[in-house]
Order: C-alpha cells, then sequence, then structure tokens
C-alpha cells in the first residue's frame, strides 16, 4: 500500500513537472511567435509604429511548432495610409507560420480632423463629430453655420456621407424639405452626398461598413482566406 501510494505521488510529481514545463514552454514560444508575427505585420503595413500582437487560442505557442498559430490579434495606432493616419485592429484565423491565413476582420478608425481635410470645400472648414449615432457635419451653407446629421453608405472601396437632416431654427429639417423654408435654397444647394475613396486597398480586402463613434469613423473591412499580402521583395519575412 505504502510502495504504491508513493508511486502514484510519484507520477503526480511527475505530472505536475510535465504541465508546468509545457506552459512555460508555450509562453517562451508564445513571445518568440508574438514578436515574429509583429514584425512581419509591420514590415507588409509599411510601418515603423509598434505593432502590437497577441496570440488568442490555447497553447498557440506550441501550435507554432506545426505550423499553425491559430487566431492572431494584431492592433496598431497611428498608421499612415493615403496621406491619412489610421488607427488599426485585426482579428485573423487560422494564421500559418507561411503567412497564410483562413481570413478574418479588420476596422480602421479615422480622426475626425483628418476626414474633414478630405470632404471640405476648398477654403471652407467643416468640423465633423457624432451626435452618438451619427455622423455629423457642422460647416457654413449659404452664409449661416448649420450642423447636418447624414447617412453613411459604402462600396467595396468608398464611403458615401449623404445628408440627411439638417439643424435649422431649433428643428432638424430633412434635407429634402428644405427648398420649402425661406431663404434655405442655397443650404440645400451646398448638401450633396460625399464619396470618399479608399484606394490601394491589399488584394482580398473590402470595405464593408461604416459608422460613427466617438474616436473617429470607424471603417469594418473583411479579409478573404489566403496569403498575406506580398511584401517579399521588400525583405519582408513569414512568421
Amino acid at each position: 500500500m505504502i510502495r504504491r501510494r508513493t508511486l502514484l505521488l510519484a507520477s503526480a510529481g511527475a505530472l505536475t513537472l510535465a504541465v508546468a514545463a509545457a506552459a512555460a514552454a508555450d509562453s517562451y514560444l508564445e513571445g518568440t511567435v508574438e514578436r515574429r508575427v509583429s514584425e512581419a505585420v509591420a514590415c507588409r503595413l509599411d510601418t515603423d509604429k509598434g505593432v502590437d500582437v497577441e496570440l488568442e487560442g490555447p497553447l498557440a505557442g506550441l501550435g507554432a511548432l506545426t505550423g499553425t498559430v491559430g487566431t492572431v490579434r494584431v492592433t496598431a495606432q497611428g498608421l499612415r495610409h493615403q496621406g491619412t493616419d489610421v488607427d488599426f485592429a485585426a482579428t485573423l484565423h487560422g494564421v500559418s507560420t507561411d503567412g497564410r491565413t483562413d481570413g478574418g476582420s479588420v476596422t480602421a478608425t479615422v480622426a475626425y480632423e483628418q476626414l474633414a481635410a478630405k470632404i471640405g470645400d476648398e477654403g471652407e472648414a467643416v468640423e465633423l463629430g457624432t451626435d452618438g449615432s451619427h455622423l455629423t457635419v457642422t460647416g457654413g451653407a449659404g452664409g449661416l453655420p448649420v450642423t447636418v446629421v447624414t447617412k453613411l453608405s459604402t462600396t467595396e472601396n468608398s464611403v458615401t456621407i449623404t445628408p440627411a437632416t439638417v439643424g435649422l431654427l431649433g428643428r432638424q429639417v430633412p434635407v429634402e424639405t428644405l427648398s420649402g423654408f425661406p431663404g434655405a435654397s442655397g443650404i440645400a444647394d451646398k448638401l450633396a452626398p460625399r464619396t470618399v475613396e479608399i484606394p490601394d486597398l491589399p488584394e482580398g480586402t473590402r470595405l464593408t461598413g461604416a459608422h460613427a463613434a466617438a474616436a473617429g469613423l470607424v471603417l469594418d473591412f473583411a479579409l478573404a482566406p489566403g496569403a498575406a499580402p506580398d511584401r517579399a521583395a521588400a525583405g519582408c519575412a513569414a512568421a
């Protein structure tokens, strides 16, 4: 009985040590993989900004030994694209060490000040913000300062901002009825929809939606399964 108990205790101790060793190995490998993915993503995004990477799957570090690290969360702030700074967050599924994924999703947040510079008329400043649900545009129209509540629509590579209502005389007036207000025809003429193109998206990336948030306009993208954008010619390594 004593010998059996001793064997059981020894087996339990060995199992505990094995689990602890596996956990330590996973933690070490996870840190290594996260660092390599961060470097690869930063290179492919052509940025010197810090890119944060988090492996979300259990024992993801050990999984890298088989060539697959599972789900990866990537975030970065202040990335420069087409002259605009964006904050970037991506969730990539089925990431492999050769740079392939099973698809994923991305959000890119553009500060309102940056977006305003793209939609304002030359020599006329506009201020963008949100009423908590919608994108709002405040500026001069017909010689009067007005705030416009807008609707957003998207294609695979563009966002269209369409004025819906205008704050006028303490009321929210639908844009299509402005012509019935004395002196408001000049305002109506200024309220055409504005489309912002998003060129040079990586292959397999498409815009799926947009919404206004406190930090700025949030653009939602879907990523098709496949290889990450190839920047091997620039010296970018796989994860």
